[in-house]
């Protein structure tokens, strides 16, 4: 995404990482990015504490605390009923790359996992894709979260069945429709009313 430009400034965060070099670097690049400055916890416990009284925009959260693993917090957050916190974009960041670690904060309804060490360049174009990238909220009796699917390919039987299928079908031919005339849907409409 490398070009994109946010306004971050008023936008919230939750920083929970037991680093302390990790937690300062982050926050110090939040800042940066103009957000206000986050709310900083070490263990999954003062995070909830913390949620429980206060909303954030976006939370930043580290794969494993010492009193719980993050997989368990992404899951509290995303069963807040009658609470918008439990649609907040949610970054994970992670020094083990493991297959079981990723899997476990993406199940859990993590909307991206990235590797530490992060660099700023990164961690903004992440940012900024959660912020850009409208993903279908999925919840089901085993989850709830972002919907996991990235690409959109066809259906390996070629049969749509749900029912976002078709409103992610025609959000995509509105795309690529005003990526070839060069002007929005509205703005089409405005000109065929003419």
């Amino acid at each position: 995404m490398g070009h994109v430009r946010l306004n971050l400034r008023g936008v919230t965060t939750l920083l929970v990482d037991s680093d302390h070099f990790t937690r300062g670097l982050i926050a110090q690049m939040l800042r940066g990015f103009g957000t206000e400055p986050p709310a900083i916890y070490d263990s999954g416990k003062a995070a909830q504490a913390h949620l429980q009284h206060h909303y954030s925009d976006l939370c930043i959260l580290e794969a494993v605390f010492p009193d719980m693993e993050g997989s368990q917090l992404i899951r509290w957050i995303r069963r807040q009923d009658k609470s918008p916190l439990r649609f907040v974009p949610i970054i994970v960041l992670s020094s083990y790359t493991q297959h079981r670690h990723v899997t476990r904060a993406r199940d859990a309804g993590a909307n991206l996992v990235l590797t530490k060490p992060v660099s700023p360049r990164v961690l903004y174009d992440h940012i900024a894709w959660v912020a850009k990238v409208r993903r279908p909220f999925i919840e089901t009796a085993a989850y709830i979260g972002p919907d996991r699917r990235f690409r959109t390919i066809e259906p390996p039987d070629g049969e749509r069945k749900r029912e976002t299928d078709f409103t992610e079908a025609a959000d995509t031919d509105a795309m690529l429709e005003e990526q070839s005339s060069g002007e929005s849907p509205e703005q089409q409409k405005k000109a065929a009313s003419k």
